[in-house]
């Protein structure tokens, strides 16, 4: 069985550039560039910063939210290391609140953004003491090896603050499938590859089915068949004709088999 290439151009990608707003987030799996604004250091999906002056555990929070972000509390020990390195290069001495506190429980501690589960707490030796009993938010401090102590909410320290990143989505060329021909050219519609179906299900045609495999990991080519009342199914495969040329086989059903071309 002979072979030609008929390309249909199935757009499955983002062409044009998109600047995201800073409530959205970079999607992990789609191509993005992520940036910071200046004074912003970028750790992953997220820009960094720590508090040019002093402030108490309150008004850090407010200046956070004054530089467009909000204060930071880590949720790892690779982004706790991070900030502390981030706020060594600034002050070698550095005291900087985080958004962890123990106010409304004494020993229950609360972390921005982590409630409803245990919050991330690396504590230095020693900590927390709740020293005179009155310590009740948390900082990560150079003198407590870049771990964590609590103090004095009114303490006057600077502080690491957290903004999401802007992203921009970076073009993708778009796929295009070929289907399966006879020596004539013409579009074999009884002839499939059986047996490698991830999912199936039931669709408009060659372009969403296209477009389906595209965002299918593990997908190689699709079958559309059609049922007796007419409905289209696509059947998304994890082969293709080439690779398993035993299960690409003639059907007495409609069924018409595409895949991604290639060159």
């Amino acid at each position: 069985m002979a072979f030609k290439s008929e390309f249909f151009a199935i757009v499955v990608a983002v062409l044009s550039m998109r600047a995201l707003s800073d409530s959205d987030f970079c999607p992990s799996r789609s191509p993005v560039k992520s940036s910071c604004p200046p004074e912003w250091q970028l750790w992953g999906n997220a820009c960094y910063r720590i508090t040019p002056s002093k402030h108490t555990w309150d008004d850090a929070k407010t200046a956070c939210q004054g530089m467009g972000g909000k204060m930071a509390a880590p949720r790892s020990l690779e982004e706790m290391n991070f900030m502390a390195e981030l706020a060594r290069k600034e002050d070698g001495e550095y005291y900087a609140w985080i958004a962890c506190n123990d106010r409304d429980v004494e020993g229950t501690w609360e972390c921005d953004g982590q409630e409803g589960g245990e919050p991330f707490l690396v504590w230095a030796d020693g900590q927390p003491n709740s020293w005179k009993g009155n310590q009740d938010c948390v900082a990560i401090t150079a003198r407590h090896n870049h771990r964590m102590n609590d103090g004095r909410c009114d303490a006057s320290n600077r502080a690491f603050c957290v903004r999401q990143a802007a992203c921009t989505h970076l073009p993708t060329q778009p796929r295009q499938y070929c289907v399966s021909t006879d020596t004539h050219g013409r579009i074999l519609v009884s002839t499939c590859l059986l047996d490698h179906n991830i999912r199936e299900f039931i669709t408009e045609g060659v372009v969403a089915c296209g477009s389906a495999c595209a965002k299918e990991p593990g997908c190689r080519s699709f079958n559309i068949k059609k049922t007796e009342d007419g409905k289209k199914i696509c059947q998304l495969n994890n082969s293709t004709s080439s690779e398993d040329k035993d299960k690409f086989q003639k059907t007495d059903y409609f069924c018409m088999y595409s895949e991604v071309c290639l060159g």
